[in-house]
């Protein structure tokens, strides 16, 4: 996808989350940050095909979407720990 193309998807998808619930925008934050870490361990991460399938059931609005939310929260709020000592 280039930059261009990239960028619109962005600007419609912030677009969409701004009209999300308090806790639609807190998922949508927690999803950020688990990519985000995932990106910044590996700066070429390929889903294996559970994440796969979890994410495929996340954005399709499955009720059992099974991204370890709690333990994404744990791991960043320990990664934060790390870093602010």
């Amino acid at each position: 996808m280039s930059a261009n193309a990239a960028d619109k998807h962005l600007e419609s998808a912030w677009e969409k989350a701004r009209r999300l619930s308090e806790f639609g925008k807190y998922e949508l934050i927690d999803f950020i940050e688990f990519l985000s870490k995932r990106e910044d361990e590996d700066d070429r991460w390929e889903p294996d095909e559970e994440e796969l399938d979890a994410i495929e059931a996340f954005r399709s609005g499955d009720d059992k979407a099974d991204i370890p939310w709690e333990q994404v929260k744990r791991e960043m709020r320990e990664a934060r720990s790390r870093v602010l000592d």
